[in-house]
């Protein structure tokens, strides 16, 4: 037997079906294994020629599993068949797998039938023999049927002129009713089930000859009436207190449909109604709409889905939107109101939330699409934030129950009971999904004890007021629609239960939280931070519901003082810097005095203290945070969070450009390594000494202290501080050894900072990679890679949020248009820059941006302007260490100085002497040579060509890499340009190359990854 593959289950709730001839071929033959034959498409089994019994779900199973025989069929796949995607867990597959087995004998007498494929699913083994298609079927229909059309029925309700986005489930139904011959559409209220169910019946005339009985139970309070008015829909006249038993009667010989419209109310009535008439009407089909299955023999349920609509996330234009068909059905909506409304693409993304808030539900699009010409698009999305929505009204000819969102949804609030109204209220504290665990922590009060929640839920979700669905660790989820969710924290609010569900609705999240992250900022806990993610929407209620009530209750802040340190770690590793911030900030504003120099006052500054040096300026605030953390570390005597808060305070420093006080917790941090076992303290101190060393100007011993930490055994991430500390380190590196004279193994190892961020880090290494590199790329001369960076930098999810790094890159921006010829705005991107960065008190990369502005400002011919920026660039050094950028700062005055019309020679000289000495002083072999660069030309201008050559010789002569660079490239013109001969020159380049290959090599500093070692030849 050639057999097609069954596919995965569908979002409109069905299992995919091949469309291979074999499978149709398959559903009209018969089948015969053992003693049994199997008729497929008239679902009937023989045993030996004889009817052989098996309930409705069973013989489900039995067709898919003999149709894939010799495959095996996985759970997924096997209950998205049997049971049209409604959730069903492994055990109930079990038993009628189980029961099944036993109505065929499985393992009597050596036969076998189906097996269990461990973790896998099931498959049929037993041998199979076709039938050929054209021999017939056993009808199961009494040979004495009639047609149905003998009724004097009523007229179908009328169809829709269109409907949106329904007409793959009309179809799909259509299909099963005709195979199943009993199937119920259920759904929530205002899904759209009475219509698609209408269409079914239009669409199905034909095959009943107009036999086609529709009965609109939704009138009926007295379950008593269900079989009545079904017999005087059909126009039948039955006098009997019962009719049940006349109906069945007349109905046992017909051939019709049957539409049940509405039974939730009527459940049970409904119920027994339609398993009598399945069961002794054999060519009668019936189609049920309800809020939930009516669960009785024979029923097969089809679990119409909303109308899909567009991910919150997603980008759309007005085309892309309205391929959705809950927002065509809005559009439509409206038009038909008279409103002169088109989807234009700035409403596109507001038309697509307004869809996705509701939840796709048909009816609640309806009613908002209804009201545009009276609100507007914006009007609308700002009503659905309060339970006005639920008033807007409705079409007046429809159902009293849908003449509003509220009136639909009271029909289902009406048809709980009193246990079940109580959960469903309470439930509505959730925002988004929750467990059954978390339903079971809130909502349990009073009378409602645990297993009560279990089995509410169970019914809710039955009656689909609540949703479920499988969540990515296999485990069910429930949800709230949000218009049932806005109703139900109506009911909430009036039973006064409020603040008691919410107060154990944040206790639940802060249990949950404290469990899997409490205790501290931990850099490894990236596996929990995700699992947690879910829970955010309910963490951020519960925090708003702590702090926004009185000052005076003080369980409730105290809860969220609890709940905000439980949920730092998450929202820190998830980035979230300012949610993080505003509720630390509130939480400590609100501490109680027995938190105090605990390890929850430690997590809250901590979270404090790193949200505002990624998103603010380097206040007060900011440094008030680092001390107090670090007096509660040593005060505690925990090791690890003490490297954090140092290399915290290291980190402050440096931006606020106090470089000799970063030194001494450089230094007091190595202290504390000589005696720590743990190896991250010694790595970590040679990267800050390293650090500190670079930006006092010591560049000799800052890529020794590089070298050694990159040389240790340690851990391969440190992250500290909201950055992994090896790619902070790769990029501070990068800087030195460009200082160093070595302008290709910067690059070099500047890009291995951007990779091993990309592939290692987090998104705010990532961005620190970018940005502090791309200054080592400008440097370099390297235009192309700095504008790639850079671009890529800006085109991050997370750069907008990175506010501190803002004022960086916006010089950087400007340095970059210089660089591309757009003077104009550079000089303008960095006057901004540098007003920003003295505001922000960011000082770290101010030279570096005075420097920019500087050189721009003489390129246009402004040397006046630029000796002012330069001279108040230097002036911040004063009483200080001289730092990175002094030696470029004062070359740039002697260069401002040269293009004055008054130029005093002495004053040129002075500057450019003391930038030659600055230069060598630190070991900065690259400041050295554009110093000597722009000191030889001034000696040439002067005269003196031989001092000129000399000096840019020396300096030219210590550079073994890099050639390719502008900065060596200009020295080496100049060179050529006041040489004897250009062969002379050339000559002895050559012999000094020649020379450099004969000498013992000194010592090599080696970076973190393999490459060429950078020599220091001076």
């Amino acid at each position: 037997m050639t057999s097609s593959t069954t596919s995965p289950a569908r979002p409109d709730g069905r299992a995919h079906q091949s469309a291979s001839s074999d499978a149709a071929a398959f559903r009209s033959a018969s089948v015969s294994f053992g003693p049994f034959r199997l008729y497929p498409a008239a679902r009937r089994v023989e045993k030996g020629g004889v009817l052989f019994p098996l309930s409705s779900r069973a013989l489900d199973i039995l067709i898919v599993l003999v149709e894939h025989a010799s495959e095996i069929v996985g759970h997924r796949d096997l209950t998205a068949r049997v049971w049209r995607n409604l959730e069903v867990g492994t055990g109930s597959l079990r038993t009628h797998i189980a029961g099944l087995r036993k109505a065929l004998g499985d393992g009597e007498g050596g036969a076998r039938y189906i097996a269990n494929v461990a973790g896998q699913g099931y498959c049929f083994v037993a041998p199979i023999f076709r039938s050929t298609p054209s021999e017939p079927a056993p009808s199961p229909a009494r040979a004495d049927a009639h047609d149905g059309a003998a009724f004097r029925m009523r007229a179908l309700p009328p169809l829709l002129a269109r409907m949106v986005g329904r007409d793959e489930a009309s179809r799909a139904i259509s299909r099963d009713l005709i195979a199943h011959r009993f199937l119920s559409i259920v759904g929530p209220g205002g899904m759209g089930k009475t219509t698609v169910a209408v269409a079914v019946a239009h669409a199905l005339r034909g095959s009943f000859a107009d036999a086609v009985c529709f009965v609109d139970l939704s009138a009926l309070s007295n379950p008593a009436h269900v079989a009545s008015t079904v017999a005087s829909t059909l126009g039948l006249t039955i006098q009997a207190e019962d009719a049940l038993p006349e109906l069945r009667e007349s109905l046992r010989r017909s051939r019709m449909l049957l539409v049940l419209d509405n039974c939730e109310h009527v459940m049970d009535a409904a119920a027994v109604l339609s398993e009598e008439i399945f069961r002794v009407a054999p060519e009668v089909h019936i189609l049920a709409t309800s809020r939930e299955a009516l669960r009785v023999a024979g029923e097969c349920t089809y679990l119409l889905p909303p109308l899909e609509y567009p991910s919150p996330d997603a980008r759309l234009d007005a085309a892309a939107a309205q391929a959705f068909p809950a927002v065509r059905l809005f559009i439509e909506c409206a038009a038909a109101t008279g409103s002169r409304f088109e989807l234009s693409d700035a409403d596109a993304p507001i038309v697509a939330s307004i869809c996705g808030r509701l939840d796709g539900i048909a009816l609640a699009i309806e009613f908002a699409a209804g009201r545009v010409g009276a609100y507007g698009i914006n009007g609308i999305d700002a009503l659905l934030n309060s339970r006005f929505g639920l008033e807007w009204p409705g079409r007046r000819t429809a159902p009293q129950r849908h003449q509003t969102l509220h009136a639909t949804l009271d029909w289902s609030h009406d048809l709980l009971s009193e246990s079940e109204r109580a959960v469903l209220r309470r439930l509505s504290i959730f925002v988004g999904s929750f467990t059954l665990e978390a339903a079971q922590a809130v909502a349990r009060a009073g009378t409602v004890d645990n297993d009560r929640v279990v089995i509410n839920v169970g019914e809710l979700v039955a009656k689909s007021v609540v949703s479920s669905v499988v969540g990515s660790d296999r485990s069910l989820r429930y949800r709230l629609m949000e218009t049932t969710r806005a109703y139900a924290i109506e009911k909430l609010d009036e039973s006064g239960e409020l603040d008691a569900t919410a107060e154990r609705h944040a206790a639940y999240f802060t249990r949950l939280f404290d469990a899997a992250a409490g205790g501290g900022i931990d850099p490894h806990r990236d596996d929990q931070a995700l699992e947690l993610v879910e829970h955010l929407g309910n963490v951020r209620a519960a925090l708003a519901w702590c702090f926004g009530g009185p000052a005076d209750t003080p369980r409730q802040t105290s809860l969220g003082v609890d709940l905000a340190a439980a949920a730092a770690p998450v929202l820190m590793q998830l980035l979230l810097f300012n949610e993080a911030l505003r509720w630390s900030t509130a939480a400590l504003s609100m501490l109680r005095d027995s938190d105090r120099l605990t390890a929850k006052e430690m997590v809250l500054q901590e979270t404090l203290a790193i949200a505002s040096m990624w998103t603010r300026s380097n206040g007060s605030d900011l440094g008030r945070a680092i001390t107090r953390g670090l007096e509660i570390a040593n005060h505690l005597g925990h090791p690890a969070p003490k490297l954090r808060w140092m290399v915290g305070m290291h980190i402050y420093l440096l931006r606020m450009g106090d470089f000799a006080a970063t030194r001494e917790v450089a230094e007091a941090l190595n202290g504390l390594a000589r005696t720590s076992e743990d190896a991250s303290y010694k790595v970590m101190s040679d990267w800050l000494r390293g650090s500190s060393a670079h930006f006092m100007g010591d560049q000799q011993a800052a890529r020794q202290y590089f070298q050694d930490g990159f040389g240790r055994t340690g851990p391969r991430k440190l992250q500290l501080f909201g950055l992994d500390y090896r790619v902070r380190a790769l990029v501070t590196f990068s800087r030195v050894l460009w200082l160093s004279g070595c302008p290709d193994r910067a690059m070099e190892v500047a890009r291995e900072a951007i990779s091993e961020a990309e592939t290692f880090g987090r998104p705010l290494d990532v961005c620190f990679s970018l940005l502090y590199t791309t200054s080592v790329f400008l440097w370099c001369g390297d235009w192309t890679t700095a504008q790639r960076s850079f671009s890529q930098l800006t085109q991050h999810t997370n750069w907008p949020s990175l506010s501190s790094f803002h004022s960086t890159g916006q010089a950087l921006e400007g340095e970059l248009l210089l660089n591309m010829g757009e003077a104009e705005r550079g000089i303008a991107m960095l006057r901004a820059a540098l007003r920003s960065m003295r505001d922000q008190r960011q000082l770290l990369f101010f030279m570096r941006a005075a420097g920019a502005l500087a050189g721009g400002l003489i390129g246009q011919g402004q040397p006046g302007d630029a000796l002012a920026v330069v001279n108040d660039a230097i002036a911040e050094t004063e009483g200080g260490p001289e730092g990175t950028e002094l030696a470029e700062l004062l070359r740039l005055r002697a260069e401002a100085l040269m293009r004055l019309p008054d130029s005093d020679p002495a004053r040129v000289k002075e500057a450019l002497m003391r930038s030659l000495e600055c230069a060598r002083r630190q070991r900065a072999l690259s400041l050295e040579l554009r110093t000597a660069t722009t000191l030889a030309r001034l000696r040439a201008i002067q005269g003196d060509r031989e001092d000129a050559y000399r000096v840019l010789d020396s300096a030219h002569r210590s550079f073994t890499e890099g050639f390719g660079t502008p900065d060596i490239q200009s020295a080496e013109r100049l060179l050529k340009e006041l040489a004897p001969t250009a062969a002379g020159h050339q000559g002895r380049r050559a012999r000094r190359i020649k020379t450099l290959e004969v000498i013992p090599a000194p010592p090599e500093v080696h970076a973190p990854s393999q490459g060429r070692p950078c020599r220091d030849l001076r």
